[in-house]
């Protein structure tokens, strides 16, 4: 009886394979390729931001929620005071008012906290401390 094994019937059901040769060469141009793209995507990218910087921009972000929640949530508050005590439309107005007045507040004390310390970073004569490293 003939042997019926895998590996004894010639494989005509896929493509042919290289020779080892040719797919060690082709690891090695995609190896290349993968090094230049590397190396050109490497040349595009920004350097790293500064670290005040971020600090600045999330204090921006988290100004602009504050302000944002304070309106939402009183505006929750007024509509749910006139539909409780019938008042439609003066609390929903009133509250609405104190959130604006509460989001400005918060604006004004974020911004003079960040003068505080812009001012105690810089050095008297209103030089910088790392200016004169």
């Amino acid at each position: 009886m003939a042997d019926d094994t895998p590996a004894s019937r010639p494989d005509s059901s896929g493509p042919s394979r290289p020779p080892v040769d040719d797919s060690h060469a082709d690891l090695a141009r995609l190896d290349q390729k993968l090094a230049d793209v590397q190396g050109r995507r490497g040349a595009d990218q920004r350097p790293e931001a500064d670290p005040r910087q971020m600090q600045q921009v999330g204090k921006a972000w988290s100004l602009a929620i504050e302000m944002v929640a304070a309106v939402v949530v009183s505006l929750f508050i007024g509509w749910w005071v006139d539909r409780w005590f019938g008042t439609a439309p003066w609390g929903l107005l009133g509250f609405i008012l104190l959130g604006v007045a509460a989001a400005l507040w918060s604006a004004i004390r974020t911004a003079l906290v960040m003068q505080r310390s812009q001012e105690a970073a810089s050095g008297p004569g209103g030089a910088s401390k790392t200016e004169g490293k």
